[in-house]
């Protein structure tokens, strides 16, 4: 099934190269640490060590908390897969992000990059 976001639609956001901790959740039993890569207002990129037997169009859950910009911010997301790179890990884009995820995402995004709107 083709992705529902063009490529020139993908990189039409700011987006920042991160390395930062993030927990991954496939369904409700099934949580796996990865590391955040970089990360643009509606999608990111999840490098991951473990084996998932995932596919693109799966939902899974995305929890980053206390990174080195605001040890207390937390964001939560829900999100699609809409590439996997086999042996680093895969790309989302954000189907659910609550508004204090949101405001976190904004402020990591603009501290990265001090000309992003």
């Amino acid at each position: 099934m083709p992705n529902p976001m063009r490529n020139n639609e993908q990189r039409s956001q700011p987006r920042v190269n991160l390395e930062i901790p993030a927990t991954i959740s496939i369904g409700s039993q099934l949580s796996v640490k990865g590391q955040l890569k970089d990360l643009a207002l509606n999608s990111a990129f999840i490098k991951i060590k473990n084996i998932l037997y995932l596919n693109v169009n799966d939902e899974i859950g995305i929890t980053i908390e206390g990174y080195a910009e605001d040890p207390n911010a937390k964001i939560a997301a829900t999100a699609r897969i809409s590439r996997i790179v086999p042996g680093e890990g895969f790309a989302v884009y954000f189907t659910q992000v609550d508004e204090e995820s949101l405001k976190c995402i904004k402020k990591l995004l603009q501290k990265s990059n001090p000309a992003a709107p």
